[in-house]
């Protein structure tokens, strides 16, 4: 429901700074129309204007600290949608009574309110303003929209028991307007309830209408969490899927599935996290995929080991990451002309006898791959609480007929159980690798 009107219980946002440079915003001097009766003085028409754009998001200006920081990759701070909300640069989003400019009305859903203000035209974006908000279906985005809340675990869309769609937020999958591309998603939280399969899904099934080639989504500081699939999936029929997008700061945990499966080539992954996600930690499909500063902790389950990383396509290249306490492998590095360089394998595997090829530190499956890093079991580590006796049996394992390969492990002398040997499998003739411990 749109609104126009402001509730006092909003009311006393902000005078907000407005820029990293300590700049207060003050409203213009702009007299409002005349109107029957007194004349109203210029200070009363300055206090008039600033009051209109204080009925906003209080807690949300608490949570920016009151400061509007330089603008995050691929989005805005929610300080800095704060501010142009209150503007009316932007519409809001917030719960009923809150004044804002659409306003939640329970028995359809958050997704309601927000859909109608994002609309279906281009370069539109809605701010949503801290709380949680039951969904009963998907959040469209279509061409270069965006949708900001004010911080992963401040503002969350949780799917009501009636939820209708398969993820919580999607673009447009087919019809008039599958052309849509360069969507943001920003400092929002998505939780799935036991009851949807993914937190975002966005498929590119046709090339990008307006700015291409590449359709190249941004997601910034996304929670995801309770999927019965996939945390976040990227993929589609277009060549590439959703080439080139970019996640940064994200985070999804206890998905059914992997946190995150990507099918879709030449992106970049930085800085995310996944924790209890029963189908793996990140699928990365696509081809040409960055990937550094990730971690994946206690993945997998007893009846189906998943591994931290699996580099499914070729040319990936992944530094920095870490993997731990999972149950399978750390890394799997399944695509030619991988690179893996500064990783950490940490007490990674099931640890029984016989599973040496679910138990290692790094598997490579693949000829042509450069991995450089650490692996090994440590003291009382491994996914125990997920199988009894999990941890590292081998640091690297080599499958048959893997050549051309070069490897600069480190795992120490200690020997903690289950841990068994360096390596496993054979050099091939053609490889160089060396497994200190």
């Amino acid at each position: 429901m749109e609104r126009t009107a402001h509730s006092p219980a909003y009311a006393g946002l902000l005078d907000l700074v407005s820029t990293s440079s300590g700049c207060r915003r003050t409203p213009p001097a702009v007299p409002r129309p005349s109107r029957a009766g007194p004349a109203i003085r210029q200070e009363e028409v300055l206090q008039d204007n600033r009051s209109d754009r204080r009925h906003l998001l209080r807690a949300a200006a608490f949570t920016a600290g009151a400061v509007v920081a330089a603008p995050a990759l691929g989005g805005i701070t929610p300080a800095q949608a704060a501010v142009l909300a209150s503007t009316g640069a932007i519409p809001w989003v917030g719960p009923a009574g809150s004044g804002a400019t659409y306003e939640v009305d329970p028995a359809v859903g958050a997704q309601a309110a927000i859909n109608a203000a994002l609309g279906t035209d281009a370069q539109r974006a809605v701010f949503v303003a801290p709380g949680t908000y039951k969904v009963k279906a998907p959040v469209v985005l279509h061409d270069k929209q965006a949708l900001i809340g004010a911080g992963p675990l401040v503002t969350m869309l949780r799917a009501d028991s009636a939820f209708s769609g398969s993820a919580l937020v999607v673009n447009p999958w087919s019809g008039d307007f599958v052309g849509a591309s360069r969507q943001c998603v920003s400092d929002i939280g998505l939780d799935g309830a036991g009851v949807v399969a993914n937190g975002v899904n966005f498929q590119m099934n046709a090339k990008p209408a307006t700015y291409g080639p590449d359709p190249a989504p941004w997601l910034t500081r996304v929670f995801v969490t309770k999927t019965t699939g996939d945390g976040i999936y990227l993929g589609g029929t277009y060549s590439g899927g959703q080439r080139e997008f970019k996640l940064t700061d994200c985070r999804v945990e206890s998905a059914g599935g992997w946190g995150y499966n990507i099918q879709s080539s030449d992106g970049f992954v930085s800085g995310c996290s996944v924790q209890g996600c029963v189908g793996g930690g990140y699928l990365l499909g696509g081809g040409n995929t960055k990937a550094w500063g990730c971690k994946a902790y206690g993945v997998g389950s007893a009846t189906a080991p998943a591994p931290a990383f699996r580099l499914a396509s070729a040319r990936a290249t992944v530094v920095g990451c870490e993997a731990q306490d999972t149950a399978g492998n750390g890394f799997e590095i399944l695509g030619r002309n991988s690179t893996v360089s500064g990783c950490t394998a940490d007490s990674t595997g099931i640890g029984s006898s016989g599973t040496d090829q679910n138990s290692a530190g790094f598997y490579v499956g693949v000829s042509a791959v450069s991995l450089e890093g650490g692996s090994f079991q440590r003291a009382g580590g491994g996914g125990t609480w997920l199988i009894t006796g999990a941890g590292m049996r081998t640091a690297l394992y080599l499958a048959s007929g893997v050549d051309y390969v070069s490897v600069r492990l480190v795992s120490g002398p200690a020997r903690e159980t289950p841990f068994q040997r360096l390596i496993t499998g054979t050099v091939g003739a053609n490889s160089s690798v060396s497994v200190i411990g």
